[in-house]
């Protein structure tokens, strides 16, 4: 594998799970990374890890903290790339949020245009903003990762704004790859399949008052589904981890596969084989 060592980075969501486990990686390979997240509470939890597992370490991390749904915060991400480094070489959209299951019957507008923002269109305005720092880039191609979601590939995988968001950026992400494969970018996706991350838990925290999993969504999508979440007959997870999502952006990152482009790596366990 080629080295990330001083690659510029622009990791969007890295405080916990899979944006947490790239970062870890990055840092460990001697990446420059910028990471932006909402959540200073689990970015300590993370630069504590960070210090305690790593020691000292090649790379570097300069945060920014801010709503990915504001564009004058995202813009302070591009604004630090941009003066502190002066190029791009990538872009990783890590940040995603859980619409609980919804079927259309119950989502509401709060839920759609949330989910819709931050998986979907918060991501378009990232990447849009992001286009001149990687355009045209010198040496080899530089490169787009959006974490995407076996949600993006069936529609019986989630609720109702979940699986359109995934499915949008899946479209967003080829789109991309086609149009700009002839200015030296590459864009690609990871779909997670179950994953044990945060999200979970940022779903909580954004929607106290909601069932965390909407019961007649969770029998539509979990029980009637390919997948069985929890544990096997020998008490086994079927859940994969962070690190494995975390491995597979390393791995469409890498220059040494410069020729992968456009296209989408599933990381389930076999989910989508069913």
């Amino acid at each position: 594998m080629a080295t990330q060592k001083d690659k510029v980075t622009l990791l969007m969501g890295c405080a916990s799970g899979m944006g947490a486990a790239t970062l870890k990686m990055l840092l460990a390979d001697g990446a420059k990374v910028v990471g932006f997240d909402n959540n200073r509470e689990n970015m300590a939890d993370t630069l504590d890890e960070i210090v305690e597992e790593m020691g000292d370490y090649p790379g570097t991390l300069e945060m920014v903290y801010g709503d990915v749904r504001r564009a004058e915060d995202r813009r302070r991400a591009l604004d630090l790339v941009r003066e502190k480094y002066g190029t791009l070489d990538t872009l990783l959209y890590v940040v995603g949020v859980l619409d609980l299951m919804c079927p259309a019957h119950k989502t509401d507008d709060d839920l759609w245009q949330y989910v819709m923002d931050v998986n979907c269109n918060d991501c378009f305005y990232t990447v849009r903003d992001a286009l001149p720092l990687l355009l045209d880039h010198e040496g080899p191609a530089a490169s787009v990762v959006i974490v995407g979601s076996v949600g993006g590939i069936y529609g019986s995988t989630a609720g109702a704004a979940y699986v359109t968001s995934k499915h949008a950026v899946l479209g967003l992400a080829r789109n991309l790859a086609w149009s700009y494969h002839w200015r030296n970018l590459r864009v690609n996706v990871v779909n997670p399949g179950a994953i044990i991350s945060g999200i979970l838990g940022n779903a909580m925290e954004k929607w106290p008052d909601r069932d965390v999993m909407d019961e007649e969504g969770n029998d539509l999508y979990n029980v009637r589904g390919g997948v069985s979440l929890g544990l096997d007959a020998d008490g086994n997870s079927m859940m994969g981890d962070s690190e494995d999502i975390a491995r597979a952006i390393m791995f469409l990152i890498d220059d040494d596969n410069k020729f992968v482009n456009g296209e989408q790596m599933t990381i389930d366990g076999g989910w989508t084989s069913f």
